[in-house]
């Protein structure tokens, strides 16, 4: 029979020593489960009513106990594979670096030094056909637009006429 509401009604009127409503009363009555339940539930109430409170002793190792189960119970990992994995990245490292300052290194610093004085040597010499270009460039971009703004204007004008 179902009747766990009705058992969670008597608990809490039994933990709250309030007298029990007449309607669940005649529930009682009525279900000899419900009466088992009552009498066991108001001994257990007044058994734990009469003993003294466990203090932090019992508190503390029922903790004690708790935690040792907690830790026996977690999977052990195992060491050899975070050292495969640590040792894994430090060999990467290691051959990127001898890679990158051995073999990857420019074998000739002294010409690409050299390169860079002949850029310079070659914008020098570039810059009087380059710098009028360069100084007019945004007057003349400027009137490109207006040009086009003109252009567009003629066009809407034209289309407007009748």
């Amino acid at each position: 029979m179902k009747s766990w509401f009705s058992k969670w009604k008597i608990s809490a009127a039994l933990d709250s020593r309030q007298p029990l409503p007449e309607s669940l009363r005649r529930k009682i009555d009525a279900d000899p489960e419900l009466q088992r339940f009552t009498q066991r539930a108001q001994a257990l109430g007044e058994t734990l009513r009469s003993l003294p409170p466990s203090g932090p002793p019992l508190h503390d190792s029922i903790m004690r106990a708790v935690r040792s189960t907690a830790r026996r119970d977690q999977p052990r990992r195992a060491p050899v594979l975070w050292w495969a994995t640590a040792s894994g990245a430090v060999a990467a490292v290691a051959v990127f670096c001898i890679l990158h300052f051995t073999i990857l290194r420019p074998k000739n610093l002294a010409r690409q030094a050299l390169d860079g004085s002949e850029t310079v040597r070659e914008i020098i010499e570039n810059m009087p056909a380059t710098v009028p270009s360069l100084a007019m460039s945004p007057l003349s971009n400027e009137w490109v637009r207006v040009d086009h703004d003109l252009q567009d204007t003629a066009q809407v004008l034209l289309a407007s006429l009748p």
